[in-house]
């Protein structure tokens, strides 16, 4: 398995999805919310549940060639600011940060009042990494998602 060809889909895969509103598809289990991302060989399935109050939680899948190769699952809360502002932020903090592997090197990304810091607990790489991701708006915390995950393939 070519790793870096690996990151550059799962890192491209990203963008053609939730960041940027795209890969919307009936999702396999009722009431969840799924998008998807195919390129040559591989798929990219993000399957994820919204809860009550800003709670939500999910699991990002890679596979090449119908094998499962990479996945991570995360767990946030946007409960201090709506869905709709929520999804606004992040997504234009990852479309303006789309090509760095941000769940294992630092980020931080600053718009009007907002913050988006994505913070690894690790410098890692595609093996095996974790974290949390924030937004910050009038700099109090509105936003927290936990991640973790790596190469399984």
């Amino acid at each position: 398995m070519d790793k870096t060809k690996l990151k550059d889909f799962f890192l491209k895969a990203r963008t053609k999805t939730y960041a940027s509103g795209g890969g919307k598809i009936e999702p396999v289990f009722p009431k969840m919310r799924q998008l998807e991302y195919r390129e040559g060989n591989f798929l990219y399935r993000d399957i994820y549940n919204m809860g009550s109050n800003g709670l939500f939680m999910g699991l990002e899948t890679v596979y090449f060639q119908n094998k499962p190769v990479l996945s991570m699952s995360y767990f946030g809360n946007f409960g201090k600011m709506s869905e709709k502002e929520a999804d606004n932020i992040l997504r234009k903090a990852l479309m303006d940060n789309w090509d760095t592997a941000r769940l294992w090197e630092k980020v931080e990304w600053e718009f009007e009042n907002y913050k988006y810091i994505c913070i690894p607990d690790k410098q890692g790489d595609i093996n095996e990494f974790s974290g949390v991701e924030k937004i910050y708006k009038d700099e109090k915390e509105v936003y927290y998602l936990f991640y973790g995950g790596g190469f399984i393939g």
